[in-house]
């Protein structure tokens, strides 16, 4: 059922996620998977459902140890609220844990923040430049490729000639 949830998230259901998410709260509502899902369907639903987020990351955080996968998801939920400055600091904390510096969600998750805290492109090219040697396979990075060339090809067709 999770599973399905997360389909159901890819492709913008998320009606059928929260159907899914009520059939695995029948079974067993403090699952650590059911409550991984209900904050999944909670981050997509926008700023509405963010808090709850936070709130059930928290406590599996406590309950189980902060990982890399809680940290990232708790700075996406933090995100979704407009808590640009909290997701900021579970970035960090992500960072700071073992392979979280060079982790692909992680570095994505810290670009986009930095993009909403305004900061300029000296900051964030550095961290798609790791992204693109690092983790060229990562679909983001393969979709940041895509859309710089078609901007590429597009901007040539539009490109001043020089008077000589």
């Amino acid at each position: 059922l999770s599973l399905t949830v997360q389909i159901s998230l890819r492709i913008d259901r998320i009606d059928l996620a929260r159907e899914q998410l009520a059939l695995m709260r029948q079974g067993d509502e403090d699952s650590v998977l059911t409550q991984l899902a209900g904050a999944y369907v909670d981050v997509a639903s926008g700023r509405s459902g963010a808090s709850d987020a936070v709130h059930a990351l928290a406590s599996l955080s406590e309950q189980y140890g902060p990982s890399l996968s809680l940290m990232n998801a708790t700075a996406c939920a933090h995100m979704a609220s407009g808590s640009m400055d909290k997701a900021w600091a579970a970035l960090e904390e992500a960072a700071a844990m073992e392979g979280g510096s060079n982790d692909a969600d992680t570095l994505i998750n810290t670009v986009v923040c930095k993009r909403h805290l305004g900061k300029g492109d000296s900051e964030i090219e550095p961290l798609l430049a790791r992204l693109r040697a690092g983790h060229a396979s990562n679909p983001f990075v393969q979709g940041l490729v895509r859309v710089e060339g078609a901007f590429e090809r597009e901007a040539l067709k539009y490109r001043a000639e020089s008077v000589a």
